[in-house]
């Protein structure tokens, strides 16, 4: 008999995280009161900060936690848009290939493996392209690479690529928050930057996968 108490565990642990998110007084105002003192512990203590940061987006990526860009935003706020950024970016593609290895042992999908590298290459490029798209949810992407049996390398290396327009554009707005309170002047040409290479990898993602997906999932029906 399949054991389900890892799945149902998984599922509170994600639902209390999130309601005790949207409860508390932290997921208002309170937190951007809160990061100025953050920025000094982190201009204190780089190393430990870039641990810390990489640790909470690993965990909370693992449990699809919704506000994941408060994270990144308080990435680029502490430690810089492109640093902060690629740190969290690190920590929620490793959370995304816990929460791949955990959907593939746990959700019973049936999945198979692709019949020839050009379809394992499909399959990649698929997934590639949902993890581009900033409307799909990171925990339904991982499912889906599941339904699309790709690699844990694949998963990685697509979560990596493709979430990084939309991590380091949520990154870059957090450093301009700071530059804005602090009173420097804040450097839009990379804000305007970021911005256009987001729109056009959702424009990408917009082109390519969902016929794919479609076709696993009439398979697996089938």
């Amino acid at each position: 008999m399949h054991d389900h108490k890892p799945l149902i565990f998984y599922v509170a642990a994600a639902l209390l995280l999130s309601v005790a998110y949207f409860a508390s007084p932290i997921s208002g105002e309170t937190i951007w009161h809160l990061l100025p003192g953050f920025k000094t512990m982190a201009q204190a203590n780089p190393v430990v900060t870039a641990l810390m940061f990489v640790i909470a987006s690993a965990v909370l990526a693992f449990l699809g936690f919704p506000p994941m860009p408060m994270i990144y935003m308080a990435a680029g706020f502490c430690m810089g848009g492109f640093e902060g950024g690629a740190d969290v970016l690190l920590g929620s593609a490793l959370g995304g290939l816990g929460a791949f290895l955990f959907y593939r042992k746990h959700v019973r999908l049936h999945p198979g493996t692709p019949s020839d590298q050009q379809s394992a290459m499909i399959n990649w490029l698929t997934l590639l392209g949902l993890r581009l798209s900033p409307l799909v949810p990171a925990p339904m992407v991982n499912l889906f690479a599941v339904v699309l049996h790709v690699s844990p390398v694949q998963c990685l290396t697509a979560s990596l690529l493709g979430s990084a327009p939309l991590v380091l554009f949520y990154a870059q707005t957090g450093q301009q928050g700071y530059q804005f309170l602090s009173g420097e002047t804040p450097h839009w040409w990379q804000f305007s930057g970021y911005l256009v290479i987001l729109a056009f990898s959702a424009l990408l993602s917009a082109m390519g996968p969902w016929r794919s997906v479609l076709n696993e999932l009439k398979q697996m029906r089938a």
